[in-house]
């Protein structure tokens, strides 16, 4: 069967679903019980959260492997550990909630049950009439192209991380955004919050473009050009850990250092975040011995001016500070 990823995926179906001979109700033998969904929206929301597989069977009351196999599903103790990585929707093939479905999805043969299994990104991964002989094999064969299935415990941790990368994303704490949204990912996981995490890395990837974009724009114009360069090593370290967002800043700087008509501004930018950082910090001598440096080795440059500026504000900090003197402008010869 040729399988099809529906241009909608998920797909709002309408209709009235019938109950034949099955019921509910969670069972205590396996560590996550086995869901069972008359209603197809319900199933679908459950889907799209877990990003567990949907087992849809289309049958009819009259049918003993319909129910047969219903019966199995939710009352066989063997057959709970895996039943309960799927999402299970019965749906009466009476209804024109069927013909829908099967105007939606291939089903290869005729006769009931009619079963159906869709992936939980909504790409269909099983089509055929009849009931599966062995439906422990039939479970743990699809359950394999599913993608991965987490538990009820690993969805709950899933979820409340990414709620933390979120947060700390509206906080403009990138950093800890990206660890936390990286530690969500799963390989070929359906999740909700798997894809919450990957929107978080494509947030973070986005402002680190436009972080970019006004570095570059400050470090090509005379007045700015030294906040452009201590904009970019600063984006070289809040971005650090996002490889699609660190290439591209990563490959600015170097060019920039490696530029001899700015290889000097950048090195001024490293002496102006260390300063900075040991001013918020409040070591306020070894900031005015970092800024002292920069006016030292640079003296008629623009990071000395703001130096001198930094020295006369921080003295006043220093015990014994107000008699302090900021260097003096080097003299030309």
């Amino acid at each position: 069967m040729h399988h099809r990823l529906l241009a909608s995926r998920w797909p709002l179906l309408w209709g009235v679903i019938l109950a034949w001979g099955w019921t509910a109700a969670p069972r205590a033998w396996s560590a996550d019980p086995v869901r069972v969904e008359y209603n197809t929206d319900k199933a679908v929301a459950l889907v799209k959260r877990t990003g567990r597989p949907l087992l849809a069977i289309g049958g009819t009351t009259n049918c003993p492997y319909c129910v047969r196999m219903a019966r199995q599903l939710e009352t066989n103790e063997a057959l709970a550990p895996l039943a309960a990585k799927y999402v299970i929707l019965k749906i009466d093939t009476s209804t024109p909630l069927w013909q829908e479905w099967t105007r939606r999805y291939e089903v290869e043969g005729d006769g009931v049950p009619q079963v159906i299994i869709l992936r939980g990104d909504g790409q269909q991964i099983y089509g055929k009439a009849g009931a599966p002989v062995e439906l422990d094999r039939f479970l743990e064969k699809y359950l394999a192209d599913a993608g991965t299935v987490l538990t009820d415990r690993e969805l709950a941790d899933l979820e409340k991380l990414v709620k933390e990368a979120q947060k700390n994303l509206k906080k403009r704490d990138y950093p800890k955004a990206i660890e936390l949204a990286q530690e969500c990912l799963r390989e070929e996981c359906h999740a909700e919050a798997v894809g919450e995490a990957r929107k978080v890395l494509d947030q973070v990837a986005e402002r680190a473009k436009i972080g970019l974009k006004d570095a570059q724009k400050k470090l090509a114009t005379r007045d700015k050009a030294l906040d452009g360069a201590v904009a970019l090593l600063e984006l070289k370290e809040t971005f650090a850990g996002h490889s699609e967002a660190a290439g591209p800043i990563a490959d600015a700087v170097t060019s920039g250092q490696q530029d001899s008509t700015r290889a000097t501004l950048f090195e001024q930018a490293e002496v102006v975040r260390e300063a900075r950082a040991k001013e918020q910090a409040r070591q306020f001598p070894a900031a005015i011995e970092s800024w002292q440096s920069l006016v030292e080795k640079f003296p008629d440059s623009p990071g000395a001016e703001l130096a001198r500026r930094r020295i006369a504000d921080l003295a006043k900090k220093v015990p014994g500070g107000s008699r302090a003197k900021s260097p003096e402008p080097a003299q030309p010869e």
